[in-house]
């Protein structure tokens, strides 16, 4: 990881260090690992990170914004909260989620299997973890902040994210664009994001073998974590 400064910016509810990786010049964030049985998240930060020298980088990066969640291998992190309903945005709302347990097959996604509570925390901002990334951003005033998800295979920018570059990337990982979900997510980093006016995209992974999900995302992701500079994108 030539160059990068590893900086802590706070502590999980277990005290578990989280970690900011800073180029030279930082003007967007990239965040990783928020749900814990989302793990392809925090592999495919660490790789760019080993791929890219700082100084050819223009994109801070958190590794793993939910530290409990990923060594439980739960969505949540140590105190039952869902970290991307936990967001102080105008969106949050007090009552539980419900998800698809971890490891859930992608045929048996469906609403009636929604059966992992999640808690929005106590108020909005409550949790540690989300008061890290809170932080940062106010420090850095990111131009673009990327938020790293997987399985839903997807690039679902915010209204005022620079479409040029959510086009570019998506036709570089062939991955679709859309401009909602059809299901709410309270309290999510991209409504936060969303309020301030601040340009956010959420990248979404499929799951699969990690050879295969960084051939496909790793070129893509790099691309932007480069400030949109490396070679011409290959054909199909």
């Amino acid at each position: 990881m030539e160059g990068w400064l590893d900086e802590e910016i706070g502590c999980s509810h277990r005290g578990a260090p989280i970690r900011v990786f800073l180029p030279a010049r930082p003007r967007a964030l990239l965040v990783a690992g928020v749900h814990g049985e989302e793990p392809e998240t925090v592999w495919l930060a660490r790789r760019l990170l080993e791929r890219i020298t700082a100084e050819d980088a223009e994109i801070a990066i958190i590794a793993c914004a939910n530290p409990d969640g990923v060594a439980d291998s739960i969505r949540q992190n140590a105190a039952g909260v869902d970290l991307n309903r936990n967001y102080p945005s105008a969106s949050w709302v007090p009552e539980d989620s419900f998800t698809y347990p971890p490891g859930t097959a992608w045929d048996e996604r469906q609403r009636e299997n929604r059966t992992s509570r999640s808690t929005p925390g106590a108020a909005p901002g409550s949790e540690p973890e989300t008061q890290a990334v809170l932080a940062l951003v106010e420090r850095l005033e990111p131009e673009l902040v990327i938020d790293l998800h997987a399985p839903l295979e997807l690039v679902l920018p915010t209204a005022d994210a620079p479409m040029d570059t959510v086009e570019e990337l998506a036709a570089r990982a062939r991955l679709p664009v859309t401009m909602e979900l059809g299901s709410r997510t309270p309290g999510a980093l991209r409504d936060w994001c969303a309020d301030r006016g601040l340009p956010a995209i959420t990248y979404e992974v499929e799951h699969a073998g990690l050879p295969a999900l960084g051939a496909r995302h790793l070129p893509a992701l790099e691309w932007l974590v480069r400030g949109r500079r490396s070679s011409p994108r290959r054909p199909g």
